[in-house]
């Protein structure tokens, strides 16, 4: 899908993918409908975002009993283009069933999200890691500078054994 915003009181537009053209005005003689309904500019509020990984800064925590998994995740992950906020660390809370990973809300909440959504279904196999806002709770356990939280679950240690 192609959105083309036009308006801007200049002759120019600018479409979804950030190119722009220089519009020239026409004269319509007839002032029926063409029939095509237009995208308004509503329908496309700001740009989609890319996800990040080169400098993303990641904490990634344990929250099962497998030895190191915590360590050998972030080890892949920095491998990717991550970047460790701090050491692999076990999670204050054990056991948790499920895999999350966290997104440090702010001004920069809604790329941080797309960050986050983007590890969790490329880089965390096996399983279908929850994306949830990094919660005052867990805020005061990372890094200030930490980006997104990885807290590795169960499920993850269930398909993807240390080794």
């Amino acid at each position: 899908i192609a959105v083309m915003m036009s308006g801007f009181g200049d002759g120019s537009s600018v479409s979804a993918d950030g190119g722009s053209s220089a519009v020239s005005p026409t004269d319509s003689a007839s002032p029926e409908p063409t029939g095509s309904p237009s995208a308004s500019a509503s329908e496309s509020a700001a740009p989609e975002l890319e996800p990040q990984v080169d400098g993303v800064m990641i904490q990634v925590l344990n929250g099962t009993t497998e030895i190191g998994l915590a360590a050998e995740v972030e080890d892949f992950l920095v491998g990717k283009g991550y970047d460790a906020a701090l050491p692999a660390a076990d999670a204050a809370q054990k056991p948790v069933e499920v895999t999350i990973v966290y997104f440090r809300t702010g001004d920069e909440a809604d790329q941080n999200e797309v960050d986050a959504e983007h590890l969790a279904t490329r880089f965390l196999k096996g399983v279908e890691a929850e994306v949830k806002p990094l919660s005052a709770a867990l805020d005061s356990d990372v890094a200030p500078k930490t980006q997104l939280v990885v807290l590795l679950g169960n499920d993850y240690a269930d398909a993807n054994p240390v080794g």
